[in-house]
C-alpha cells in the first residue's frame, strides 16, 4: 500500500450523512424506487435483513418527530432525490413530512424482515400506484443498489459482489503498511479528513446547546480544571456523546461517517479532534493521527463485516482513537499496536443492541477507555500478547476480532433482534 492508494481508500470510506444510517438507507432505497415509478405511491412495501430492522427501528428520524423503518420510507418515497444519497433527508419539506405521515395514517406502509437475505445488510423497497409498480434494492452497502426495476422488468442489476469493491481493497493489507503509507504521505493529502472531523464537531457544539440531549451535557458541565488525561477524556466523552446522542434522537443535523457508519465517524475523527484540542496539536499531526484513526477503524470493520453483531461505534471506532491518540503523544509503531490490542481486549464483547440514543452512552465508554489506554501504553501498561483474543500480531488479532463476530456473536445478534421484535 503507498499513499496515493491510501488516500484514496480513507476518501471512499468517507460519507455525508443525515440522520442514522439504516432509516435512511430504507429512505434512499424507497426514494429511488419511487424515481423508477415517475410519481408519488400510494403505497410502500419494504423487506429488510434482521440487522437492518434491529438498527432502524427504534431510532429517530430527521425531519419527522417519528422513529423508525416506517416513517422513514415513506419519507424517502415523497422526497426522492437519490442522488444526494444518504443526505437526501436534508431535502424534506413540511408539505413532504405531512404527505408521509398520510402514508402512515393510511396503513400503507408496510414492513417485513427476510430470513435468508442474500447479504447482512439488505433493504428492498417496493412502491406502487393504481397502475404501476416499480422497486429498488440495496444491499453490500448502504447506498449501494444492486437491482431496480418497474412493473416486473429489471432495468438495472449489478453483481452484489460488484457493490463491495471498497472493502475489497483492504483485501491483504497489513496494519504495518497502514501506518508507513500514512507516516510517508504529506499531511496535506490528509486535510479533508481535518475538514470531516470539524463537520462533526459543528454537530457536537450545537448538541451542546440542546438542554434536551442530556449525557453530552452532562459530561461538559464540569468547571473543575482537570489533569491530563483526565481533560481531553472528558472533552472527548462530552463532544463524542452530544453529537452521538443528537443524531440517534434525529437532529437534523450533518455527520461525516467512516466505513458505512455515522457513529463511528464521530467517534473516530470527533475523539481524536478533542485530544488534538487539548493538546495544542499542530495541524499536521491533526490530520496525520486522523487518518490513522480513520484506517484503523475502516480495517477492522473489513475483517469483521459493514455491519457486525458488536458495536462498531464504540469498539472499531474507539481503537481508531486510541491509535490516533498514541500518534498524538508522540509514540510509535509498537505503542500503537499494544494500544490498539487493550482497547479491542477490553470492548470487544459490547453488543449492538439496535440504533436509539443509548449508542451515545456505549460510545461514551469507549473513547474515554481509549484515550485512558494511550497514556496507560505510554507507561508501559498494555495487554501482553498471545493473551485472549490478542493475537501474535495486530493483524492475527484483527481476524479474531471478525471470527468472533461472524461464528461467536451470531446467536448472540439473533436474540438480540427477537428482544428487540417483541416490543
Amino acid at each position: 500500500m503507498d499513499s496515493v492508494c491510501l488516500v484514496d481508500i480513507l476518501r471512499g470510506e468517507l460519507s455525508q450523512t443525515l440522520g442514522c444510517t439504516d432509516p435512511v438507507a430504507i429512505a434512499l432505497s424507497s426514494a429511488r424506487a419511487r424515481e423508477e415509478l415517475g410519481q408519488c405511491p400510494s403505497r410502500v412495501e419494504i423487506t429488510v435483513s434482521p440487522n437492518i430492522y434491529k438498527n432502524a427501528t427504534a431510532v429517530g428520524v430527521p425531519g419527522a418527530e417519528l422513529r423508525g423503518i416506517p416513517i422513514a420510507a415513506a419519507l424517502g418515497a415523497m422526497v426522492g432525490q437519490s442522488g444526494r444519497k444518504l443526505a437526501l433527508l436534508d431535502g424534506i419539506t413540511t408539505e413532504m413530512r405531512e404527505a408521509a405521515e398520510a402514508l402512515l395514517a393510511g396503513q400503507a406502509i408496510k414492513v417485513a424482515v427476510a430470513d435468508s437475505p442474500p447479504d447482512v445488510l439488505y433493504i428492498k423497497s417496493r412502491v406502487s400506484s393504481a397502475d404501476a409498480s416499480a422497486y429498488a434494492v440495496i444491499a453490500g452497502d448502504y447506498d449501494n443498489f444492486i437491482e431496480i426495476g418497474r412493473n416486473g422488468v429489471v432495468t438495472y442489476s449489478m453483481p452484489l459482489a460488484a457493490g463491495k469493491e471498497s472493502a475489497v481493497r483492504w483485501d491483504g493489507v497489513t496494519y504495518a503498511e497502514v501506518w508507513a503509507a500514512i507516516k510517508e504521505t504529506p499531511p496535506a493529502e490528509f486535510s479533508f479528513l481535518v475538514a470531516a472531523g470539524q463537520v462533526n464537531q459543528i454537530a457536537a457544539e450545537q448538541a451542546l446547546k440542546d438542554p434536551t440531549l442530556k449525557l453530552g451535557n452532562a459530561l461538559a458541565s464540569t468547571s473543575a480544571p482537570l489533569p491530563a488525561p483526565f481533560n481531553m477524556i472528558w472533552r472527548a466523552q462530552s463532544l463524542v456523546a452530544a453529537a452521538t446522542e443528537a443524531r440517534m434522537s434525529g437532529a437534523r443535523v450533518p455527520i461525516m461517517a467512516v466505513a458505512g457508519s455515522g457513529n463511528q465517524g464521530i467517534n473516530s475523527l470527533l475523539g481524536v479532534l478533542a485530544v488534538a484540542e487539548v493538546l495544542a496539536s499542530t495541524e499536521d499531526s491533526l490530520a496525520r493521527a486522523l487518518a490513522l484513526s480513520a484506517a484503523t477503524t475502516a480495517l477492522i470493520k473489513h475483517h469483521a463485516a459493514r455491519m457486525t453483531a458488536f458495536c462498531g461505534g464504540a469498539i472499531a471506532a474507539s481503537a481508531g482513537v486510541a491509535a490516533g491518540t498514541v500518534m498524538l503523544l508522540g509514540g510509535g509503531y509498537q505503542e500503537v499496536v499494544n494500544t490498539v490490542q487493550s482497547v479491542l481486549a477490553a470492548l470487544a464483547g459490547m453488543i449492538c443492541d439496535g440504533a436509539k440514543e443509548s449508542c451515545a452512552y456505549k460510545i461514551n465508554v469507549g473513547v474515554g477507555a481509549a484515550v485512558q489506554q494511550a497514556y496507560l501504553t505510554c507507561q508501559g501498561a498494555y495487554v501482553q500478547a498471545p493473551l485472549g483474543l490478542v493475537g501474535r500480531t495486530i493483524d492475527e488479532t484483527f481476524v479474531n476480532l471478525g471470527r468472533l463476530n461472524s461464528e461467536g456473536l451470531a446467536a448472540a445478534d439473533r436474540l438480540m433482534l427477537e428482544i428487540v421484535r417483541a416490543r
